[in-house]
């Protein structure tokens, strides 16, 4: 019998030996955290950005349990996990590079940080094969004219 993606990748937040998945989303997770102190104050959502490093920093078991579920959802993780049906267990081979590109592109989703617009326009792109529309570039036109 077939076994749901999602099944096979909670497993992962099981994988609590030493070496583990969970101990190493919680290095990883760090590793970016310190990365987005050191970014400019400038970039976009960068307070809410350095809020959620210093509690990833502060608690990272804590933050990396929080996390998992959205993290192991990720294509880089999904690719990379073999699940075990008889022990109901999973591991992932995920190369520490990219277990820590999974958790960048995803840090402002784990910051809770709302995006509308880019959320928008991804899950408007991928609807039914429809292209981003960008109603404010006709409003931008409107006030030029």
């Amino acid at each position: 019998m077939a076994v749901e993606t999602s099944t096979k990748q909670i497993a992962l937040t099981r994988d609590t030996a030493p070496g583990g998945f969970m101990e190493r989303l919680q290095v990883m997770m760090v590793l970016v955290a310190r990365a987005v102190l050191t970014e400019s104050g400038a970039t976009a959502e960068h307070a809410a950005r350095a809020a959620y490093a210093q509690q990833v920093i502060h608690a990272p078991q804590q933050m990396a349990l929080q996390g998992a579920a959205m993290i192991v959802m990720g294509v880089n993780v999904v690719y990379t996990t073999t699940y075990v049906e008889a022990t109901f267990s999973s591991t992932c081979s995920i190369a520490d590079i990219d277990l820590q590109s999974q958790i960048q592109s995803m840090w402002n989703a784990l910051a809770a940080i709302d995006t509308p617009g880019a959320v928008g326009a991804a899950l408007e792109a991928g609807a039914e094969g429809a292209q981003p529309s960008d109603d404010r570039a006709d409003d931008r036109a409107d006030d030029r004219a």
